[in-house]
């Protein structure tokens, strides 16, 4: 869902969770282009194949990127929080390609739009949009790399640990509504393999289940 507020003060949403822009000529070109977007509910964003129409500044809540096998089937990558962007978007509107990634808002989220028609020209008359371009680029080449040492290094009780501690941040709340069906297909692999790992996560103290729903012991 997205609206054009007239009251809304973008150059403080922005000064608030974006501190590294100063440049008042580009602060004002985004107040001026950018929309508000706010999820009521866990909304896709961007879909697979899909062009993205805006580059999102999340401000509230959580961005999941994931990324799908020749098979349909999805993976997990990484969540965006408040004060960042995707370098997965940025890319695509930059080369003018298809998303190769899927972005699906969490329930509560909210972002500044920007289109995607203005990025090429700021990157040519704004260094600190470049060099905001470049450290995007940077932080999320980060969370491949980690994503993919959990995929290599990590056992799967772990990498699943891991995934309901960054979906408790996404969500500001340590109770999660989720099935195990859900968490299978983020981490590719049964339902039956997740279902039995979160019982022994439970003996072990790190979690608590209920039905759709996971508590996790944050201590």
């Amino acid at each position: 869902m997205d609206t054009k507020e007239e009251n809304l003060d973008v150059i403080s949403i922005l000064k608030q969770n974006f501190p590294v822009f100063h440049n008042q000529d580009l602060i004002a070109k985004m107040a001026k282009e950018a929309r508000w977007f706010k999820h009521e509910k866990e909304e896709t964003i961007v879909d697979f194949g899909e062009y993205p129409k805006w580059i999102p500044l999340v401000t509230n809540g959580a961005i999941k990127i994931s990324r799908a096998d020749d098979e349909g089937g999805e993976i997990f990558l990484y969540y965006l929080y408040p004060g960042q962007t995707c370098a997965m978007t940025l890319n695509c509107c930059m080369v003018d390609k298809p998303s190769e990634v899927k972005a699906i808002a969490e329930e509560g989220t909210e972002y500044l739009g920007l289109p995607r028609k203005s990025l090429p020209q700021w990157m040519l008359e704004f260094d600190e949009w470049r060099q905001f371009t470049l450290e995007t680029y940077n932080e999320r080449y980060e969370n491949l790399l980690a994503t993919i040492d959990a995929i290599a290094f990590q056992k799967l009780d772990e990498r699943l640990l891991n995934l309901l501690k960054d979906k408790s941040i996404a969500k500001g709340t340590n109770e999660i509504e989720v099935t195990h069906k859900s968490l299978a297909e983020e981490l590719h692999s049964s339902r039956e393999v997740i279902s039995r790992l979160l019982k022994q996560l439970e003996k072990m103290g790190k979690v608590q289940l209920s039905r759709n729903k996971i508590t996790v012991n944050l201590g």
